[in-house]
């Protein structure tokens, strides 16, 4: 396996390699330039130098006269070794030396050939190779009366240049070193202050968690928002985005104030740590909320919306089954007891006592306690059905149920989608006015459940009516109903639910 550098040696070796690269390339155009200077004002000196020979009285009558002598060979030798230079020499419109360093080239030829330019009464400079070897040379016209008369050629060797050069580039050497270590210092602190700030992490782990965090927040059931000090969104999951776009059929709720989702913002206590009870559109919801803190700074808050419909359903489903089983404990003990009873009144004769018990025994309670374990072979479903007629029961309304054929067991999530329906639709019921009786229709044809309450218009206000519609187009219930395939439809004195509910395969 390929080992994987920390993120710290990636970072150092970034800012190092940066720094270095960016110091030498500075160092090397500063060298470079320092050269050429030096150069430069070589051939300043070297021009001016020879200027000054070029208006000697000594080596215009020598040039006059077009000879040597002891006295100008000496007056040149000094005056080089005064400028520090490696060579003068002077010489006629011939090129033939006058002066020269070894007095046994005095009388000849000028060589490198660069002395041409200057014998036209121009100065020139030049690196060219000459008796002392490769040199930089500079060429000034002597002239007298606008006659010209010669050429004075000043020069110092390239070895000598050099020399001046790098001693020039001295200081620049101890402040490479020195940039180097403190860009070398300064790339490690800033790689670890990166390491530090990102908590230690490795980019992938960093990677890692942003994949999961999202994937956790996108996977939620409960709507989830991350807003700053101003109540601004800075993040929010789909169910959130969906929120939204149901309350304000806007699209995006990043960036927009948390009033616009929460319109009652206001009353929610951000730093409480239980639960809140909150309300809107006539929807209920539990809210809770968090606040972030980055190194002990308060940032901003998250916080979890979520239907608290759910959970009333949750526990209703709960004392239902419990419900359920206690009805069906106690049917097995009263039956072997009204088997006693109804052999007794027949043993005795008591014929009209024994009509009387029976009449008792088929009341519409008994009656629907004893053929619910008949036609729902689902004891979570039978569990419900009790429960909820109970529900109705306590708000002074009788719900009839009649199932046709019987619901088949069922154990898979189609059951708990009908369920949270059911208890949806009943939850929107029992919250208004209802009329003392309530029909409620199950029927089971291939593979669906369809599901009527009926009742009696002209018992049930207009109002009331409109309001249990507007209950069941809320967002959550048109939710449930997307993922369970289910629609809904209603009529002046009905309401017609048509959900998927598929038989368990029996082996």
């Amino acid at each position: 396996m390929k080992k994987k550098f920390s993120l710290w040696a990636v970072l150092s070796l970034a800012f190092s390699i940066t720094l270095v690269l960016s110091v030498s390339i500075s160092y090397s155009l500063v060298i470079r330039s320092a050269a050429n200077q030096v150069k430069n004002d070589e051939e300043k000196l070297l021009l001016a130098t020879g200027k000054q020979l070029a208006e000697d009285p000594i080596i215009i009558n020598h040039l006059k006269e077009n000879k040597t002598s002891e006295t100008l060979q000496t007056y040149i030798s000094q005056f080089t070794e005064n400028f520090e230079l490696d060579f003068i020499v002077v010489m006629d419109m011939n090129a033939l030396r006058l002066t020269h360093p070894d007095s046994s080239k005095i009388g000849k030829h000028f060589e490198g050939g660069d002395e041409t330019i200057s014998l036209k009464g121009k100065n020139h400079v030049s690196i060219s190779q000459g008796t002392l070897g490769k040199s930089l040379r500079v060429f000034v016209p002597v002239f007298s009366n606008e006659q010209q008369l010669g050429v004075v050629a000043l020069g110092v060797k390239m070895t000598a240049l050099a020399t001046m050069i790098k001693q020039s580039q001295k200081g620049f050497h101890l402040s490479l070193i020195i940039s180097l270590i403190f860009s070398l210092i300064i790339s490690f602190c800033i790689s670890l202050y990166l390491k530090r700030i990102l908590f230690n992490l490795e980019p992938r782990e960093v990677a890692s968690l942003l994949e999961e965090r999202n994937a956790m927040l996108e996977e939620m059931e409960a709507a989830v928002l991350v807003i700053d000090l101003n109540n601004c969104v800075l993040l929010a999951n789909v169910q959130a985005q969906t929120l939204y776009h149901y309350t304000t059929h806007d699209k995006d709720l990043v960036g927009k104030s948390i009033d616009e989702l929460i319109l009652d913002f206001g009353q929610i206590d951000l730093e409480t740590k239980i639960e809140q009870f909150y309300q809107q559109h006539g929807q209920d919801y539990l809210l809770s909320a968090s606040p972030i803190l980055v190194r002990g700074n308060k940032t901003g808050y998250i916080i979890f919306l979520r239907n608290a419909t759910e959970s009333i359903f949750v526990a209703n489903q709960l004392a239902n089954t419990t419900a359920y089983a206690t009805a069906l404990q106690s049917q097995s003990h009263e039956f072997m007891n009204k088997l006693h009873v109804i052999y007794s009144l027949a043993h005795l004769e008591a014929y009209e006592e024994l009509t009387k018990y029976l009449d008792d025994l088929l009341t519409p309670e008994q009656e629907f306690s004893s053929y619910l374990s008949l036609l729902v072979k689902d004891p979570i479903m039978a569990g419900f059905l009790i429960g909820e007629r109970q529900k109705f029961s306590e708000v002074k309304t009788t719900l009839y149920i009649e199932i046709s054929p019987e619901i088949p067991l069922n154990n898979s999530e189609e059951r708990t989608e009908l369920i949270t329906i059911y208890r949806y639709i009943h939850y929107a019921l029992l919250q208004r006015i209802l009329p003392t009786t309530l029909d409620l229709s199950i029927e089971w044809v291939d593979g669906q459940m369809i599901t009527t309450y009926s009742f009696d218009a002209s018992l049930l206000l207009e109002d009331e009516w409109l309001k249990i519609q507007e209950t069941l187009g809320s967002f959550y219930f048109k939710q449930i109903l997307t993922n369970s395939q289910s629609t809904i439809t209603f009529n002046a004195s009905s309401l017609i639910l048509h959900a998927i509910y598929h038989k368990k395969e029996t082996t």
